[in-house]
Protein backbone atom coordinates (compact mmCIF):
# COMPACT_ATOMS: atom_id res chain seq x y z
CA UNK A 1 0.00 0.00 0.00
CA UNK A 2 1.17 3.45 -1.01
CA UNK A 3 2.59 6.18 1.82
CA UNK A 4 -0.29 8.61 1.47
CA UNK A 5 -3.17 5.85 1.65
CA UNK A 6 -1.41 5.60 5.20
CA UNK A 7 -1.24 9.05 5.67
CA UNK A 8 -4.83 9.92 4.85
CA UNK A 9 -6.35 6.93 6.63
CA UNK A 10 -3.95 8.25 9.98
CA UNK A 11 -4.68 11.67 9.79
CA UNK A 12 -8.84 10.70 9.51
CA UNK A 13 -8.21 8.55 12.82
CA UNK A 14 -6.06 10.96 14.17
CA UNK A 15 -8.75 13.37 13.76
CA UNK A 16 -11.56 11.23 15.00
CA UNK A 17 -9.07 10.44 18.43
CA UNK A 18 -8.38 14.36 18.25
CA UNK A 19 -11.07 14.67 21.66
CA UNK A 20 -9.77 11.94 23.84
CA UNK A 21 -5.93 12.72 23.16
CA UNK A 22 -5.82 15.73 21.82
CA UNK A 23 -2.06 16.99 20.16
CA UNK A 24 -0.48 13.41 21.21
CA UNK A 25 -3.26 12.15 18.77
CA UNK A 26 -0.44 12.77 16.31
CA UNK A 27 1.35 9.89 17.38
CA UNK A 28 -0.52 7.94 15.12
CA UNK A 29 0.93 9.32 12.39
CA UNK A 30 4.13 7.73 13.77
CA UNK A 31 2.67 4.58 13.87
CA UNK A 32 0.72 4.56 10.73
CA UNK A 33 3.52 6.01 8.56
CA UNK A 34 7.12 6.36 9.90
CA UNK A 35 6.87 2.66 10.53
CA UNK A 36 7.26 2.13 6.65
CA UNK A 37 10.84 3.37 7.51
CA UNK A 38 11.64 -0.45 7.43
CA UNK A 39 11.34 -0.28 3.50
CA UNK A 40 13.96 2.24 3.36
CA UNK A 41 16.56 0.56 5.64
CA UNK A 42 15.40 -2.94 3.37
CA UNK A 43 16.26 -0.92 0.49
CA UNK A 44 19.59 0.88 1.44
CA UNK A 45 20.47 -3.13 2.48
CA UNK A 46 19.83 -4.66 -0.62
CA UNK A 47 20.95 -2.01 -3.01
CA UNK A 48 23.01 0.12 -1.59
CA UNK A 49 21.42 2.96 -2.41
CA UNK A 50 20.27 6.20 -0.34
CA UNK A 51 18.30 7.66 -2.76
CA UNK A 52 14.96 7.74 -1.27
CA UNK A 53 12.93 8.46 -4.53
CA UNK A 54 14.37 5.42 -5.99
CA UNK A 55 13.31 3.25 -3.18
CA UNK A 56 9.85 4.69 -3.77
CA UNK A 57 9.99 3.21 -7.15
CA UNK A 58 11.70 0.26 -5.95
CA UNK A 59 8.70 -0.78 -3.53
CA UNK A 60 5.78 0.85 -5.61
CA UNK A 61 6.09 0.93 -9.31
CA UNK A 62 8.46 -1.76 -9.93
CA UNK A 63 6.94 -3.93 -7.24
CA UNK A 64 3.75 -3.72 -9.12
CA UNK A 65 5.26 -4.60 -12.73
CA UNK A 66 7.18 -7.66 -11.19
CA UNK A 67 3.60 -8.82 -8.89
CA UNK A 68 6.10 -7.88 -5.98
CA UNK A 69 7.89 -11.48 -6.92
CA UNK A 70 11.47 -9.88 -5.71
CA UNK A 71 10.72 -8.16 -2.54
CA UNK A 72 8.60 -10.77 -1.05
CA UNK A 73 10.09 -12.91 1.50
CA UNK A 74 12.28 -9.51 2.80
CA UNK A 75 12.65 -8.87 6.06
CA UNK A 76 10.94 -5.62 7.14
CA UNK A 77 11.19 -5.63 11.00
CA UNK A 78 8.41 -3.06 11.77
CA UNK A 79 6.00 -5.18 9.93
CA UNK A 80 6.20 -8.34 12.08
CA UNK A 81 4.03 -9.91 14.86
CA UNK A 82 7.06 -9.11 17.44
CA UNK A 83 6.91 -5.58 16.56
CA UNK A 84 3.13 -5.03 16.99
CA UNK A 85 2.71 -7.81 20.21
CA UNK A 86 5.75 -5.46 21.00
CA UNK A 87 4.07 -2.17 20.79
CA UNK A 88 0.87 -3.71 22.12
CA UNK A 89 2.19 -4.76 25.38
CA UNK A 90 3.88 -1.38 25.85
CA UNK A 91 0.48 0.08 25.34
CA UNK A 92 -0.88 -1.07 28.79
CA UNK A 93 1.57 0.99 30.37
CA UNK A 94 2.29 3.86 28.63
CA UNK A 95 -0.42 6.73 26.48
CA UNK A 96 2.07 7.16 24.05
CA UNK A 97 2.81 3.59 23.53
CA UNK A 98 -1.14 2.90 23.28
CA UNK A 99 -1.24 5.79 20.97
CA UNK A 100 1.37 4.66 18.62
CA UNK A 101 -0.14 1.23 18.82
CA UNK A 102 -3.42 2.52 17.46
CA UNK A 103 -1.61 3.98 14.30
CA UNK A 104 0.13 0.57 13.65
CA UNK A 105 -2.66 -1.41 14.36
CA UNK A 106 -4.24 0.79 11.24
CA UNK A 107 -1.42 0.42 8.90
CA UNK A 108 -1.06 -3.01 9.78
CA UNK A 109 -5.18 -3.23 8.87
CA UNK A 110 -4.58 -1.38 5.63
CA UNK A 111 -1.57 -3.01 4.53
CA UNK A 112 -3.70 -6.51 5.17
CA UNK A 113 -6.59 -5.51 3.45
CA UNK A 114 -4.29 -4.05 0.78
CA UNK A 115 -2.36 -7.72 0.31
CA UNK A 116 -5.17 -10.33 1.07
CA UNK A 117 -7.86 -8.71 -1.35
CA UNK A 118 -5.72 -7.08 -4.10
CA UNK A 119 -2.63 -9.33 -4.13
CA UNK A 120 -4.91 -12.44 -2.80
CA UNK A 121 -1.94 -13.37 -0.22
CA UNK A 122 -0.55 -12.33 3.18
CA UNK A 123 1.90 -9.73 3.83
CA UNK A 124 5.56 -10.13 3.03
CA UNK A 125 6.71 -11.95 6.47
CA UNK A 126 4.65 -12.15 9.24
CA UNK A 127 7.23 -13.00 12.47
CA UNK A 128 10.78 -12.10 13.00
CA UNK A 129 11.28 -16.25 13.99
CA UNK A 130 9.43 -17.23 10.73
CA UNK A 131 11.76 -15.42 8.87
CA UNK A 132 14.97 -16.47 10.48
CA UNK A 133 13.77 -20.45 10.18
CA UNK A 134 13.14 -20.00 6.37
CA UNK A 135 16.22 -18.51 5.66
CA UNK A 136 18.24 -20.20 8.52
CA UNK A 137 20.58 -22.17 5.18
CA UNK A 138 21.24 -18.07 4.39
CA UNK A 139 22.43 -17.15 7.50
Amino acid sequence: METWQHLLFSVILAGLLFPIFKWKALIILIGGVAIDADHYFFYIYKTKNFNLAKCYRYFTAEALENDHKYIAGNFLIFHTIEFLSMAILLSFYNTYALIFAIGLIGHFVLDFIWFKFIYKRFVLNHSIIYWICKNKQKL
